[in-house]
């Protein structure tokens, strides 16, 4: 009697550390995707442009195809897979910001769900060396132009 006890009590133990445990794991998961959520928006209503974090994944397979001579049609389907992946980014931001309001007030809610469309609608009009080629303003430009 007294082993069937220890036992029972051994499992009910375990099984609150492991609810313990999952309940630990979801918390830290749904504030690191709020945060990157709320962040890449952030990023995105304040620079005009993609998070980096969306680009480098697809300019880092970019370049390994290059650096392989791999073709111009291989490069077109990264960078179509970068403008899906982009796309559903958006939409899902989109999507999250109709749905909860996590705003001060509509006005700025409608401010931000119209930036997030026309961010969307740059990207799906856009040419893909346009949304992933690194922009010339971010290269190293430590050369001054000869002054006449």
């Amino acid at each position: 009697m007294v082993k069937l006890v220890l036992i029972s009590a051994v499992g009910i133990a375990v099984c609150v550390l492991l609810i313990k445990l999952m309940a630990d794991w979801g918390e830290r998961y749904f504030t690191r995707t709020l945060h990157s959520t709320l962040s890449d928006t952030e990023h995105i209503i304040n620079e005009g442009k993609l998070p980096e974090a969306w680009m480098q994944p697809f300019r880092e397979r970019i370049e390994a195809i290059r650096r392989k001579g791999g073709s111009e049609s291989k490069i077109e389907r990264v960078s179509q897979k970068a403008r899906q992946r982009f796309l559903r980014n958006l939409d899902d931001m989109i999507k999250f910001f109709q749905e909860r309001n996590v705003t001060d007030g509509e006005e700025t809610r409608q401010l931000l769900l119209a930036s997030l469309k026309e961010q969307r609608d740059r990207v799906a009009a856009a040419a893909w060396q346009d949304l992933l080629e690194p922009e010339a303003s971010t290269q190293d430009t430590t050369e001054t132009p000869p002054q006449d």
